[in-house]
């Protein structure tokens, strides 16, 4: 008997579209047109006539998902996916059922315990999509398997850098398996989207102190303005989304140290190693599938258009620009941080140095557009003004400026909810629950 299928560490590129499907129904002309419905799609199609058939398939081959009739002959559809469940208890199934089987579909879901069930006749793009979004479940749980092993790697390989750093070491050991649990909780409650991944490891980013970006929590909005007056793709533009959120990663190998002092003001020693932490956080995400792009932005970011910048000292067209824009967005903030030349710059100067630098070590057209971005983004906080509440203080109507979490990272509501009193109440409860406080970030008029 073959194992089921599990997703192994070589298959870089594994997608739904090398998924194998079985098919099974006692009548030919459904397993015919299940089969010319997929077509397209890329699976690879087992097809079996009965129940009997469909079991032997499961233990000969890897199968990832089965469609199955409830009504057949010998053996149903429920007592079919029951005795599928013990070759392969993880393999998700569907159920075809007619209006007139709901008692045989109750036990099929509570013997058989499918995945989803399809009334037949169906509709081609409900039946599609019910597939296309299991799979993608299966395919990310051997992702989220993947990204725990480069954890630990990565783990061992900061070890190894600095006897010295051991102690800092094994506390970013911990926060990265702590990022692993709440990597769980996320699969669990947000249905293992690769969002929720970005929004967890940013959350144990922003954990680290001295992470700059984490006081400036509209560095990723603006670096989506920037890609979106660029008239790049929607799928670029995800990926700045996700680099503007995650850039930071490879900082939490970092010492204090190299955290706390400005760029400019390092010795040549310290600048070199800060200077590895692109590479590093695009190291973790480039064993994640659907990741390649926004790693490739975060391992280029400081690349500046002079061939100034690094890892690989990079010029011009040869800078991606998924990276041109968020070294300038990055650099904004930087500057206004103090922690690029020790000098605290004003929106306003930090505007004007990027324009000065256009050319040397920023795109031109980028330049002059995130001029008059970030320009009109400092008039529009002019009006609002961010302050953090306790739960108690909150009114219905407030809006968010930050993502809410419990003190374990744990999402409650994310940034620009709009507070009702039923949100408010739970807060409460929360804070009731856990006996500790949650400061609530929301825009008030100045």
């Amino acid at each position: 008997m073959k194992p089921e299928r599990k997703i192994s560490m070589s298959e870089e590129t594994k997608t739904t579209e090398k998924a194998s499907v079985l098919c099974v129904d006692d009548e030919r002309n459904i397993l015919v047109a299940l089969r010319r419905l997929f077509r397209k799609d890329g699976y690879e199609i087992h097809l079996a006539e009965s129940g009997a058939e469909g079991l032997e398939i499961i233990k000969r081959e890897k199968i990832d998902l089965i469609i199955s009739d409830m009504r057949m002959p010998s053996m149903d559809g429920a007592e079919f996916l029951s005795r599928a469940k013990d070759i392969g208890p993880n393999i998700p199934s569907i159920l075809l059922t007619g209006f007139s089987d709901q008692e045989s579909t109750i036990r099929a879901i509570n013997e058989g315990r499918i995945s989803a069930y399809v009334s037949k006749p169906w509709e081609d793009n409900d039946i599609k999509l019910k597939v296309s979004s299991l799979l993608k479940i299966r395919f990310l749980e051997g992702e989220k398997e993947r990204l725990s092993i480069l954890t630990q790697q990565q783990n061992e390989q900061l070890k190894a850098w600095n006897k010295d750093l051991e102690e800092k070491v094994e506390a970013r050991v911990r926060e990265l398996k702590e990022a692993e649990g709440m990597l769980d909780q996320a699969y669990r409650e947000l249905s293992k989207s690769y969002d929720a991944v970005v929004k967890l490891l940013s959350h144990a980013i922003c954990a680290r102190e001295n992470i700059f970006s984490r006081e400036y929590p509209d560095l990723p909005m603006l670096a989506v303005s920037l890609a979106k007056k660029s008239e790049l793709s929607d799928y670029m533009v995800k990926q700045i989304y996700y680099s503007s959120l995650l850039f930071e990663l490879g900082k939490l190998a970092l010492p204090e140290k190299l955290l706390t002092t400005p760029v400019k003001l390092m010795d040549v020693d310290d600048f070199e190693q800060f200077m590895t932490y692109p590479e590093i956080g695009a190291s973790v995400l480039k064993g994640i599938s659907n990741f390649t792009d926004t790693a490739r932005i975060i391992e280029h970011h400081y690349e500046y258009i002079n061939g100034s910048g690094g890892p690989d000292g990079l010029k011009g067209s040869d800078i991606p620009i998924g990276c041109k824009v968020l070294s300038i967005v990055k650099d904004y903030f930087l500057l206004q941080s103090g922690k690029y030349d020790g000098i605290t710059y004003t929106a306003r100067d930090a505007r004007h140095f990027l324009l000065e630098h256009k050319n040397k070590l920023y795109d031109y057209q980028l330049a002059k557009l995130f001029f008059e971005i970030s320009k009109q983004h400092e008039k529009d906080n002019e009006v609002k003004e961010e302050h953090m509440l306790s739960s108690m203080n909150l009114q219905p109507g407030m809006i968010l400026s930050r993502d809410c979490t419990n003190k374990n990272g744990l999402m409650l509501l994310n940034e620009g909810t709009k507070l009702t009193n039923v949100m408010i109440d739970k807060l409460i409860a929360v804070e009731k629950i856990y006996a500790c406080p949650i400061g609530v970030y929301v825009w008030l008029d100045r």
